[in-house]
């Protein structure tokens, strides 16, 4: 709201020129209002080439102006810096201590069925072999009880931490949600404007648009970023591991991405996609949720699955790194990026094909 405020304190002529410039383009683009009650809507005008500075334009314009919002977003976050750190440092101990836990636990898993002592090997054996098994047997429980105690100790210290910085995100929503409503409308003027330089082959407004595209990936990125409690451990590494295969997966488009192929496994029904509120909240891998990547969210396959989507006559690559949706009858969330490319705001019916490194 304070941004808002701001914003209409200095508005300046130019500024309504480009809002009258930017509803013209809209209008062009959607079907006119009947101006009688029986009067027939006229066709939309098609855009065309001649169309093109005034959505780059206005692209660029919108695209700045997100920029400037997500560096406010980035300051307003780094105030609570302290807090951040600390959640990273509890979430990355819990982490180190789960993993110490499940070491011994594979440990004795393996080794029970060869160096333990059996009932009457215990008996049979020397009084001094019988105290050291007995000593040995004694300190094996006192180090799992430990090790138990302090994964429970750390889970407690990063719930509750965890709630302090859900508070301190709830605050931040408020001015994110700025944020994306300029990325989505940048988003829209990109596609229109990225249709009419495919259509007519124009190589250098198709480098200009991808530019431009690549400033808004680096805009949804410094959200996620600002609104994620920390990047833990496990953030960093599920971060790293999917960024080749998520950037893999944007190259091919619609197509089946290189170094891969379908397996014949398929499965229809509805796909939602994650509104607003989940962008910077761990998925089930550990990476903070990104809209502008192309993830997804599925009950059945298992996680780091790369997948064909397709519906409305269009299609996508996505990798599975959530879990959901939890609604009966839908098979899939997908990112916004997802959603956008099979040209659905809300529910569509899909089909997702399975696919595996060729």
């Amino acid at each position: 709201m304070q941004v808002k405020s701001r914003l209409q304190q200095v508005e300046a002529p130019d500024v309504r020129v480009r809002r009258l410039l930017t509803a013209a383009l809209v209008a062009a683009a959607l079907p006119c209002l009947p101006t009688a009650a029986h009067a027939a809507p006229a066709p939309p005008r098609p855009l065309t080439s001649a169309d093109l500075p005034a959505l780059t334009a206005e692209l660029a314009r919108i695209t700045t102006h997100a920029q400037q919002l997500a560096d406010e977003l980035d300051r307003a976050a780094a105030q609570d810096g302290g807090l951040r750190v600390a959640y990273a440092r509890l979430d990355d101990a819990r982490y180190a201590a789960q993993q110490a836990l499940d070491l011994r636990a594979r440990a004795v898993y393996m080794a029970s069925g060869t160096q333990q002592f059996s009932t009457w090997q215990y008996q049979l054996a020397a009084p001094t072999a019988q105290a050291l098994a007995q000593h040995a047997a004694e300190a094996g429980m006192t180090v799992d009880q430990s090790l138990v105690d302090d994964v429970a100790l750390q889970t407690r210290a990063v719930a509750q931490l965890q709630r302090q910085a859900e508070a301190f995100r709830k605050r931040l929503m408020t001015q994110a949600r700025g944020v994306l409503a300029e990325e989505e409308t940048a988003r829209d003027l990109y596609l229109q404007a990225k249709a009419i330089a495919d259509a007519e082959h124009l190589a250098a407004v198709q480098a200009q648009l991808e530019a431009q595209r690549s400033l808004l990936d680096s805009v949804s990125t410094a959200v996620t970023l600002s609104l994620t409690p920390a990047q833990t451990e496990r953030a960093r590494q599920a971060l790293e591991m999917q960024a080749p295969v998520i950037a893999l997966l944007e190259q091919a488009a619609g197509a089946i991405p290189a170094g891969y192929r379908s397996t014949g496994q398929t499965a229809s029904g509805v796909a939602s996609w994650y509104g607003p509120g989940f962008v910077g909240r761990p998925t089930a891998s550990g990476a903070p949720y990104d809209p502008e990547r192309l993830t997804c969210a599925n009950k059945e396959l298992p996680l780091g699955t790369v997948i064909h989507v397709t519906g409305n006559g269009f299609a996508v690559n996505c990798l599975v790194n959530d879990r959901g949706p939890y609604v009966d009858g839908r098979i899939l969330d997908l990112s916004r990026a997802g959603s956008r490319a099979l040209g659905y705001s809300g529910l569509a019916q899909v089909t997702l094909e399975v696919l595996t490194p060729a």
